[in-house]
């Protein structure tokens, strides 16, 4: 299955519906790929280094390829593209962003995570590789409970610490985020939902998968959104309490 992916902080204004769908697309695509990507290069890392440690590698690749989607130059270049729903969930909850542009910047994500996942699989069609599965269905391994409740775990922490933490590295910020979020996966170590943080990924291999009506499908996929959507939730309940409490101070 791919890599987990956090969120990206939201810019002071959304992008186009357009961009967002195209952004979250390439997005998906590329960070489905990491697995390729492993795969390529293990050989030559075993040919001149040794032995590989398969999970040190996968963690190495997740953070260079979100390094390279939460720099300030793909930002750019994207628009500011977000990529999670939750991001849109969590600032119109904090009032960065109307109504309105949450709940498309929202959609897009899922058509472009969807449209990526579905372009990946049918390059791997095209271009197989032997020995390499592919994209399956995201599965929560602790269950529905315990998979939301870890979820909404690595949220709340990610997004506290974008929003807190991050900014205290100036133009490191986005690179600092990055290996937070990568820390937060590690400690959890996919025992209960490999904090995905982003139910539009979820979504989209289920999509894929051809499953969307199945009730196991649904809970999966009802999982990981709940839990996104309460760790967010979390985040500007703080924000307005501590708000409050300056404001009355």
């Amino acid at each position: 299955s791919l890599p987990p992916q956090p969120p990206q902080p939201l810019p002071a204004m959304p992008p186009s519906a357009l961009t967002e769908v195209c952004s979250s697309a390439f997005m998906g695509f590329w960070m489905n790929n990491i697995g390729v990507e492993i795969a390529l290069v293990t050989p030559l890392i075993q040919r001149y280094y040794g032995a590989v440690d398969s999970q040190q590698l996968l963690l190495t690749f997740i953070f260079l390829h979100l390094c390279f989607f939460f720099s300030p130059a793909y930002a750019k270049a994207s628009g500011n593209a977000c990529h999670n729903p939750t991001v849109y969930f969590l600032f119109y909850l904090m009032g960065e962003v109307t109504l309105m542009a949450a709940a498309v910047g929202f959609v897009c994500t899922f058509v472009g995570h969807t449209a990526g996942t579905f372009a990946y699989v049918k390059a791997l069609e095209a271009y197989p590789m032997a020995g390499y599965a592919g994209i399956s269905p995201v599965k929560a391994a602790g269950g529905m409970y315990h998979g939301a409740a870890a979820e909404a775990a690595v949220a709340f922490v990610n997004f506290a610490f974008g929003g807190l933490v991050a900014p205290m590295f100036g133009v490191m910020g986005p690179y600092a985020g990055a290996f937070f979020y990568v820390i937060t996966i590690m400690v959890e170590r996919c025992a209960y939902s490999c904090g995905f943080m982003n139910p539009a990924v979820i979504f989209a291999t289920h999509a894929v998968a051809g499953d969307l009506t199945s009730r196991d499908s649904l809970e999966h996929i009802a999982t990981y959104f709940i839990g996104a959507m309460a760790g967010a939730a979390a985040v500007a309940a703080v924000n307005r309490l501590v708000k409050g409490g300056k404001d009355k101070g």
